[in-house]
């Protein structure tokens, strides 16, 4: 198959979206597909050398400093497209990017299915800057999904302010994405916790989930001995480690909180986060140069951002992930850290099918006192945070990356098949 990704989010960005996209690419290529990448250049003198990768200018920071806004799409762009001879088309992202692999499989008529990756729903109350591009969302969805004067009556109606700009932009959201995706054939919801949230919109489109595969990163023994150095730990150190993007979506405060339980009863503790900010957080006391070094006298260690090559070392380093997060889809660094044997205490339960209760992790209550008890109870018992290690890699075992894309896979050709048999087409 010719397999189409138009996505807003791509290599050189490691966010988790880009992972996504990469890790299937990579596995379907190996198992003899063709698959193009449509998605933005990273900056305006961006030269791509893959032509199976098609860039399209773009500027950073129009709605949040790390996305990519594609300042046009030239009246060549469909003959292009065209030229490309895809049989399925496949986006990734409510940008512009994916709006035009929207517009061009239905355009085209080809089998169309999105991933909803991110959790826009919840993301809009912490970027309050986001609300003009909601709005084009709600508005652009009936034009791109060719709707009818209904379709476009409710978007004009949906503008409407509501009492708080959080409410309006969810409901902006809601239903600009769901127009789009009642449009596709498939819906791919990367956990529970993403399909419960288009169900409960009504959404008609069948929803697969599907999470994205993970490997172990590998390590070696140098690249930990100098991460050691480095961050100035030890190996009688137990080490909590958190890895995300300092946003406020990632809700730390409550483990940067909790961890202060966590020291008065385990001295030797320390807490490692993991990840970079951006200027969307500067009100966030992680984002304060000035407290790093008070944060470090407590036992809490930024290491800024991290390649992610390296942060197989970190994992091994640690003796328990935690994970606060309550706007993640899936959150592929639970996976990472399962597969490298760590223990999970987490919030968000149905964002992940590798973490089972007292089995490889702890899901609790969003609680300080609840986060630092389970923390509590991991670190103070080696036989536990033993069988915790053992049982959450084999749970993360049924989610490679192979094993996901053979899903992946049969999902694309059933589709094909419908359209080449003429039993489905969107023009019905």
């Amino acid at each position: 198959m010719r397999i189409g990704f138009f996505t807003d989010n791509y290599l050189p960005s490691r966010d988790g979206i880009a992972i996504s996209v990469d890790t299937f690419k990579t596995e379907l290529e190996k198992m003899g597909h063709e698959v193009f990448i449509i998605a933005p250049a990273p900056n305006l003198v961006y030269k791509e050398e893959s032509d199976h990768i098609l860039r399209f200018p773009a500027f950073k920071g129009l709605f949040y400093e790390d996305y990519l806004t594609s300042i046009f799409f030239p009246p060549k762009t469909l003959k292009q497209l065209d030229e490309l001879n895809l049989d399925i088309v496949h986006y990734h992202t409510l940008g512009q990017v994916g709006f035009l692999g929207a517009y061009y499989g239905m355009k085209r008529n080809l089998p169309l299915l999105t991933t909803y990756h991110t959790d826009y729903y919840q993301y809009v109350k912490h970027y309050k800057n986001t609300l003009p591009g909601v709005i084009a969302l709600s508005l652009l969805a009936p034009a791109i999904t060719g709707g009818n004067l209904k379709d476009y009556r409710k978007a004009l109606l949906s503008i409407k302010p509501e009492k708080t700009v959080d409410e309006w932009n969810q409901k902006l959201v809601e239903n600009g994405v769901k127009t789009l995706l009642d449009a596709c054939d498939v819906v791919i919801a990367p956990s529970k916790k993403v399909k419960n949230q288009l169900v409960s919109w009504n959404t008609n489109t069948e929803i697969e989930i599907l999470p994205t595969g993970v490997e172990r990163i590998k390590t070696t023994k140098q690249d930990k001995m100098d991460w050691q150095v480095k961050l100035d730990v030890t190996k009688e150190d137990k080490i909590i480690a958190f890895v995300g993007r300092l946003g406020t979506e990632k809700n730390l405060d409550l483990l940067l909180s909790a961890f202060t339980e966590i020291r008065h009863k385990i001295e030797n503790a320390k807490l490692l986060v993991i990840g970079g900010t951006g200027s969307q957080t500067e009100d966030s006391s992680v984002n304060k140069q000035k407290e790093i070094d008070d944060y470090r006298r407590k036992g809490i260690i930024f290491t800024g951002y991290v390649k992610h090559s390296q942060l197989g070392a970190l994992y091994e380093l640690s003796s328990v992930f935690a994970f606060t997060s309550l706007t993640d889809t899936q959150g592929l660094v639970l996976n990472e850290a399962a597969m490298s044997g760590l223990p999970i205490v987490m919030i968000d339960k149905d964002i992940t099918m590798i973490v089972k209760n007292n089995v490889n992790g702890i899901i609790v209550r969003e609680e300080k006192d609840e986060l630092a008890s389970a923390i509590i109870a991991i670190l103070n018992n080696d036989n536990l945070r033993s069988k915790m290690s053992e049982k959450g890699k084999e749970l993360a075992k049924e989610y490679t990356p192979k094993k996901q894309a053979i899903k992946i896979e049969k999902i694309y050709q059933d589709l094909v098949n419908k359209y080449h048999g003429k039993i489905h087409l969107k023009s019905d």
